[in-house]
């Protein structure tokens, strides 16, 4: 074959394919047709769409008597609407609407009919028949159709629904309909065209055919002037035939909008909300939207809701949050409710008619159609605060069980804890193990973890199961959800830990929003210099939960009684004591009684955080109340006063305050198992069930010491506790675990095990009486104590046995010891120092040191070297007398508490006044 032949057959081929219609897909058209700049109508021109199922329930609660007393247009709108949704559903009322179109619309005859009727059996699938009655070819048979119509029968022809495919009979047919001013076949063939197919008997050029079909689109302003509006929009937001402009989409949606149409309104709305394709307006967004909201759009009055709630773009207002969301109720969307809900949650607990309001929503979503099983739950908690939960009303279960059914994991958690709480049967517990564990296993709940570790260790009458405990153990701190207990000098200490992991934890407890973790991810952010964004972003997030404040202000408050800072640990009290939780209130209520018991203020101040925690049932409460009251025999005992409120929904040593008062063993046995229930099983509780057991259930007290010992770990202090406990037991299996645990808590390095165990064998009772070892204790314990900490533990040994002084001071020399720890500032060591100073032979000299040495330590503020030094200058011992020196330093010694220095002031009054 030749080349000539070779270019021929090519050429063919391509005319071939250009005559045959598949042509290669060009680049959209370049056309920027804007919306005519007119002076719109003050009032809407067009009939706005409505939302499609308030289209559908309107049509299905019609009577089918006679049309609604609409716009032709309107009806006619949704009569294709419901067909395109679901043409068999809705097929009886499409009919009953062609049947009676004719009494509403005269030009509706028998060939409209007929072509609504071709419509419906094309959407039901039933092409096939439509093409055996001859139905298109009918139509295409009596001629007369307006170009909308004629372009429908096109499309028929060219696909070949209904009738056999003739796409040049239909092609023929959609330039006919173009020239008759169908916008939708103008914008086919200008894609056609564009494409580069050529067509017969259409010349015009797709830039200019594109211009006349959105002329023909915005035609005269009639009723239907915004959905072809809107049309004009979707094109070019499309971008199939024109190219994509988001600028001019928003541009035809505002022009419909301010025609009146409500969903166009929305669409402009939403283009700035997600502000991905256009240039967000916040002004244009706000106005559109509240004219969407006005005009009914759901989607608009719930985001405009939205707004409203959270203060975003404008002015935050709940109320009209509220009337909005109840709006979208009122129109038959649950969503309305759900907000509403969501709301009220917010402020129920600080407003009472808030609390009402939110009942109430809540009781109006459990009896909806298709109601969401979060909302038995959160009316299942309402029920029970009203009822309390020892006592709750029968309606809660009832509720929880429909949480249940309807797949609420919480409504689930809450369950297994109601169960739990009222019958520890074999059968219960399995249930409460089974509604946990389906909680973690199907919905990751990491709340549930730390709930079925406590039902295997410390609720379970067959338990304590530890291994099973120790598993789901492993499994919380996996889930990083493992409550952090952090000493507070660690705290400010975590930039310099470096510990990514540690952080990690920190940080997705903080996401999860628990309060704690909230507040010390706060202060690792604050203490490693993050940037003010940052630290903004996490205080935003923290004033919307609930205690983070406080649990901020709690850690400064333990750091600063740890580091002694009293003064400032009572003020901290102060900024916080509007909003405290139980926590807070009795860690802040327990320092006041503690360290300022002697003083009014404190003590009022005590009590206004004590009172409200204990009108909520916090035993803890009750018993500081009682410690306060203690002396005052003109009020009624705290036990008294909240015994109702204990017995409602007191926590787990409100029960155990309950079971002490009680003299009935049935009603005492209640309470007990409500403590074991409420208990929150952790190292505090379990050493006081066990101090109760002890007391009046002998048999649980090995349960509830092995329970403890299990949480304490390899924590040396609590073991010392459990020891204690043991021990005062006084029997040998006792004694015999408390030793074991002294030794191993020793090993860790718990000073105080060292001082029991010391205790143990110089007591010459003891069947371990032991003076060497104890001797030799004492020696290991002060050469493995921090030099600050060691002249208390030798002033203890001025204390003891004095063949346990000897053997001790033939292994240290104790001077030394105490010459170092005054060298590094330790008052009691200058002050000791001091007083070994004073009996040595080179009086003079020793005695100028060891007055030094009392200066040192009463300015360091120890009361008992206060009381020396004001000897020294009565007496010229080290220094000249001063008799007012003296005086000053007597004084100061009685205000540090010195007894000695007490009595002599006293002493000295009353000679004076004698």
């Amino acid at each position: 074959m030749t080349i000539s032949h070779i270019a021929k057959s090519l050429l063919m081929a391509g005319v071939m394919t250009v005559a045959t219609g598949a042509p290669g897909r060009a680049e959209p058209i370049n056309v920027r047709f804007q919306p005519p700049n007119i002076q719109l109508p003050k009032a809407g021109s067009c009939t706005p769409r409505i939302r499609d199922e308030d289209m559908i329930a309107e049509w299905t609660a019609w009577d089918q008597k006679a049309l609604p007393d609409r716009k032709v247009y309107a009806i006619t709108r949704d009569m294709n609407r419901m067909r395109d949704l679901d043409a068999r559903r809705f097929e009886p009322v499409i009919n009953r609407i062609r049947t009676l179109l004719p009494t509403v619309k005269a030009d509706y005859d028998d060939k409209a009919a007929l072509f609504d009727q071709v419509k419906l059996m094309l959407a039901k699938g039933e092409s096939e028949k439509v093409r055996q009655d001859g139905m298109v070819a009918s139509l295409l048979a009596a001629g007369g159709h307006a170009a909308g119509a004629l372009n429908t029968l096109a499309d028929y022809l060219i696909e070949g629904k209904g009738i056999e495919a003739d796409r040049a009979r239909g092609l023929k047919l959609k330039v006919e309909a173009a020239y008759g001013g169908s916008a939708d076949a103008i914008l086919d063939l200008a894609r056609l065209t564009n494409d580069g197919e050529t067509v017969d008997g259409w010349r015009i050029q797709p830039d200019l055919a594109v211009n006349m079909a959105f002329g023909a689109l915005v035609g005269v302003l009639d009723e239907g002037i915004c959905d072809r509006m809107s049309r004009i929009a979707r094109e070019y937001e499309d971008g199939s035939v024109v190219v994509q402009d988001y600028n001019l989409t928003q541009a035809w949606y505002r022009f419909a909008a301010d025609l009146g149409d409500s969903t166009a309104a929305w669409k402009v709305a939403e283009l700035n909300l997600l502000s991905e394709t256009v240039e967000k307006d916040n002004a244009v967004l706000v106005k559109y939207l509240t004219m969407a909201a006005d005009g009914g759009n759901m989607s608009a009055i719930l985001e405009l809701g939205r707004l409203y709630a959270e203060g975003a773009l404008v002015p935050r207002d709940r109320d009209r949050a509220l009337a909005l969301y109840r709006q979208a109720e009122d129109l038959g969307n649950q969503a309305g409710l759900v907000k509403q809900a969501q709301l009220l949650e917010e402020t129920k607990d600080t407003s009472a008619a808030d609390l009402q309001s939110y009942e109430d929503v809540l009781r109006r979503l459990t009896e909806a159609k298709d109601p969401p099983s979060f909302a038995f739950t959160r009316l299942a908690r309402l029920v029970q605060a009203k009822s309390g939960i020892w006592n709750p009303s029968p309606e809660v279960r009832s509720l929880l069980e429909k949480a249940v059914a309807g797949g609420d994991i919480e409504g689930g958690i809450d369950l297994a804890e109601l169960l739990l709480r009222h019958d520890l049967e074999p059968s219960t517990v399995t249930r409460a193990t089974d509604l946990l564990a389906r909680a973690i296993h199907i919905n990751g709940e990491i709340n549930a973890i730390a709930k079925l570790q406590k039902v295997h260790l410390c609720v379970d009458p067959s338990g304590p199961d530890f291994a099973a405990a120790a598993y789901w153990g492993d499994v919380e701190a996996g889930a990083g959800n493992k409550t952090l207990d952090l000493d507070p000098d660690q705290i400010d200490k975590l930039p310099e830990l470096n510990d990514p992991y540690l952080i990690a934890a920190i940080q997705t407890q903080a996401l999860y929003g628990r309060a704690s973790a909230l507040a010390l991810y706060q202060r690792y952010l604050k203490t490693a210099g993050y940037s003010d964004q940052v630290l903004r972003f996490w205080d935003q997030r923290a004033q919307l939960r609930r205690g983070a404040t406080v649990e901020g202000m709690l850690i400064e408050f333990k750091q600063n009684v740890e580091r002694g800072a009293l003064d400032k640990a009572r003020r901290s009290i102060h900024l916080t004591s509007d909003a405290l939780t139980v926590d807070a209130g009795l860690s802040f209520a327990h320092f006041l009684v503690k360290n300022y018991a002697g003083d009014h203020d404190s003590m009022v101040l005590a009590k206004e955080i004590l009172v409200p925690l204990a009108e909520g049932g916090a035993g803890r409460a009750v018993q500081l109340l009682m410690e306060i009251d203690a002396n005052d025999t003109s009020i009624p005992s705290p036990v008294t006063t909240y015994r109702p409120v204990m017995q409602e929904r007191g926590d787990m040593t409100a029960q155990l305050l309950l079971a002490e008062q009680s003299t009935d063993e049935t009603e005492k046995g209640l309470y007990y198992q409500r403590a074991i229930s409420a208990q929150r099983c952790d190292y505090d509780d379990t050493m006081a069930l066990a101090d109760y057991a002890l007391k009046h259930r002998k048999q649980d007290a090995e349960r509830w010491l092995s329970i403890a010992a299990n949480i304490a770990s390899d924590d040396g202090w609590r073991k010392v506790k459990i020891a204690d406990t043991y021990a005062s037991m006084k029997t040998e299996q006792g004694r015999k675990i408390a030793s074991k645990l002294y030794a191993e808590a020793k090993d860790a390095g718990e000073p105080a095990a060292y001082y029991r165990l010391i205790a143990t064998y110089a007591d010459e009772t003891s069947p371990e009486f032991d003076l060497a070892k104890a001797s030799a204790m004492f020696t290991e314990l002060v050469r493995i104590s921090d030099i600050k900490d060691v002249p208390q533990k030798l002033v203890m040994l001025g204390k003891m046995d004095p063949q346990i002084r000897q053997a001790v001071s033939q292994q240290i020399d104790i001077r030394d010891l105490y010459q170092q720890a005054a060298a590094v500032g330790q008052p009691v060591a200058m002050r000791e120092l001091a007083k070994l100073m004073r009996g040595e032979t080179d009086a003079k000299a020793s005695a100028e040191q060891a007055f030094e040495w009392l200066k040192k330590s009463a300015e360091a503020g120890d009361g008992e070297a206060m009381y020396l030094l004001s000897q020294s200058y009565a007496f010229g011992s080290g220094t000249e007398p001063r008799l007012d020196a003296a005086q000053h330093w007597m004084a100061e010694a009685a205000k540090a508490g010195y007894p000695a220095a007490t009595a002599i002031l006293k002493l000295n009054t009353a000679k004076t006044e004698g």
